[in-house]
């Protein structure tokens, strides 16, 4: 109907002027993980209420005109080389990271408490009677080392493993975040197993469902044999079978506070960078043992 939600005098100036928002992953990808593309929706929504109109960037697109925009918006952390970041660092306007912590490359950034969360699912596990605690990771390389994962999740799950003597190397099970490559990597690596886990920690609900599917195959009981706890709390974990206990993840929100921040960088652009660190929380269901 034509209805503009009335902004503040500070950012009328940007009416009408577009931001571009940068995905590593292509729009099958996207859609394929509900995470990013909540996050990209509440990036979105925000925009368009602060009167930004907004370009998307997916993976293979050109990255030479990103100087023509109000200001750049980065989804994604660890899915970008050096020299994509020393790029965005020579532009000329705003970058802002949400999904990833950059603020000692002196991007200004939006994440998740990942950290905090890793350690309660560990803690929970333990709690309930389940020391022999695995991971299924995340990688998109397929020459990944195995010991140095890029995904965070994992590091925080190595570092804090370790040092309540839980971690076991032969216990990382390694997909793409994918439903197919979960499965995968559990078909495959299970049976050599010549101790098995007890619990499961998994980078992300997709993941989890493959897993689910898998472990059927195996005769793995969930939670009986194998208490299992992923990440991101999509749709799909709640009607899993077992639904799946996940760590809820603010996507939306963080989409949103990340648009918050590139109109602040704009209207202060001398401002010291800064982080914004959002809470999770675990929602226990029928995957684990509680």
């Amino acid at each position: 109907m034509n209805y503009t939600k009335h902004l503040s005098k500070k950012f009328q100036r940007y009416t009408g002027k577009t931001a571009a928002i940068v995905l590593w992953c292509d729009p099958e990808e996207e859609i394929n993980d509900l995470y990013y593309y909540s996050i990209r929706l509440g990036i979105t929504e925000r925009l368009t209420e602060l009167g930004l109109k907004h370009e998307l960037l997916y993976a293979g697109a050109s990255w030479e005109k990103l100087d023509k925009y109000a200001g750049v918006i980065v989804i994604g952390s660890d899915q970008y080389s050096a020299d994509q970041l020393a790029f965005l660092r020579q532009l000329p306007e705003a970058v802002v990271f949400v999904d990833g912590n950059h603020l000692r490359d002196g991007f200004p950034s939006v994440y998740s408490d990942f950290r905090s969360a890793v350690e309660e699912i560990v803690d929970h596990f333990v709690k309930t009677g389940r020391t022999k605690i695995g991971m299924l990771a995340g990688d998109l390389s397929d020459q990944f080392d195995k010991d140095n994962l890029t995904d965070f999740r994992f590091q925080d799950f190595k570092r804090y493993a370790q040092a309540k003597g839980l971690y076991q190397p032969d216990w990382i099970f390694v997909g793409a975040f994918t439903s197919e490559t979960g499965y995968e990597a559990v078909k495959q690596a299970w049976p050599s197993l010549t101790e098995k886990p007890d619990s499961l920690l998994v980078a992300n609900d997709a993941m989890a469902i493959g897993a689910l599917k898998a472990f059927r195959e195996l005769h793995v009981r969930v939670p009986e044999d194998l208490s299992m706890i992923s990440f991101n709390d999509t749709t799909v974990a709640q009607f899993a079978n077992p639904a799946l206990s996940s760590v809820k993840v603010e996507t939306n929100e963080m989409g949103k506070r990340a648009a918050e921040v590139l109109l602040n960088r704009l209207e202060q652009p001398d401002r010291l960078p800064y982080a914004l660190q959002l809470l999770t929380k675990l929602i226990l269901r029928q995957s684990s043992i509680n």
